[in-house]
């Protein structure tokens, strides 16, 4: 083989090479650049998702303990109907349910914005929490007449409204783990 076909054939060898490698570096680049935007696309849902998420769990765990304060104080009330302080117990628990009750607004902003920012699971879990808050606080409701009335809270309606909290707070942690799996499966 003369020289000067070596020098061609060694110089096209070194072009293919370094082609070859410039395109294997481009294409990693390139993967590269879309894993970095897929990950950001992820920061960018999970940031509002978390502030969602965590907005209507404040909200609705207040909501909980404000209801479950007017709850207890109507049990006291119930039990002390003859004392001087049945008024002052029937007062608390009126305050309490009001305090629940302002916060309606707040809750109901708080699940929409769930909504919007999803998916399903979570918002689901979020319907379910509520709800089962409500059905607690219709039964605490009902004991609330029922002690103004001059009516005992009797056995039954204290244990369908100990179940009610309950069953909310089951949902309520069943929300918190829908949004942390979907926040953890967000993670990059």
């Amino acid at each position: 083989m003369d020289s000067g076909l070596a020098a061609v054939l060694g110089a096209t060898v070194g072009a293919l090479g370094t082609g070859g490698a410039a395109v294997v570096a481009a294409m990693f680049a390139r993967s590269q650049l879309r894993m970095q935007i897929r990950a950001e696309h992820r920061r960018s849902l999970r940031d509002p998702r978390k502030a969602a998420y965590v907005a209507f769990a404040e909200c609705w765990r207040n909501r909980l303990e404000l209801t479950s304060s007017s709850w207890i104080e109507l049990q006291l009330a119930a039990d002390n109907r003859e004392s001087p302080e049945f008024r002052g117990l029937l007062e608390a628990a009126s305050t309490y349910r009001e305090q629940a009750d302002s916060l309606s607004t707040a809750l109901e902003h708080a699940q929409a914005v769930v909504y919007v920012e999803g998916p399903r699971a979570v918002t689901a879990a979020s319907n379910e929490a509520s709800g089962k808050l409500t059905t607690y606080r219709r039964k605490v409701h009902d004991a609330f007449v029922a002690v103004q009335r001059g009516e005992p809270i009797d056995a039954a309606l204290l244990e369908v409204g100990n179940e009610a909290r309950d069953a909310a707070y089951r949902a309520y942690l069943r929300f918190l783990r829908a949004a942390s799996d979907v926040l953890g499966d967000d993670v990059l």
